[in-house]
Parts: structure tokens; C-alpha cells; sequence
């Protein structure tokens, strides 16, 4: 799928799937559950997370407490140097 089309539905799949894949949340929610098991392997330690827009919008979401409605909305521009903390 091109890429322009892909972000001007981005709101139409933020819980309906794209056709034979995943919502927005469900692939936010799999980002999630990579946090909950980060500290039981990685505990203390530097790592590297390569992924995504739904990558990004899951560590906003859940390190930075910001809704997926607003990062819906969001253009998505790689930039070099994005840090996350888990709390």
C-alpha cells in the first residue's frame, strides 16, 4: 500500500482492521506487552528498539501516557535520537 494512503485512513483503522491485518491499538497493545517483559530480560539495561509507526505510537502511548486518538492525528517524521524511560 502506498504510503499516502496508508496515513489518510489512518483514523478509519484505529480499532477496525486493515484487511487480513491488525487495528492501530492491536499492534500498539503487542508494544505494550514488549514493555511488561522488557525489565523481567533487560532489567537496567540500554536497548535498541527498531520497529514502526505503531512502534512509536506504542512507546507514546504507553511510557508517555499519550491516547492513540491524538497520535492518530500526528505525522509521522523519523527523526535520529528518540530516547523512551520506562518509569
Amino acid at each position: 500500500m502506498a504510503a499516502a494512503d496508508l496515513h489518510r485512513g489512518r483514523r478509519d483503522h484505529l480499532d477496525d482492521p486493515y484487511p487480513d491485518g491488525e487495528s492501530w491499538r492491536q499492534a500498539t497493545a503487542r508494544v505494550g506487552r514488549f514493555l511488561t517483559d522488557l525489565p523481567l530480560r533487560w532489567d537496567g539495561q540500554r536497548v535498541l528498539v527498531i520497529g514502526h509507526m505503531a512502534t512509536r505510537w506504542g512507546l507514546n502511548h504507553y511510557i508517555n501516557g499519550t491516547a492513540l486518538e491524538d497520535l492518530v492525528h500526528e505525522d509521522f517524521a523519523w527523526r535520529a535520537g528518540w530516547e523512551y524511560r520506562l518509569p
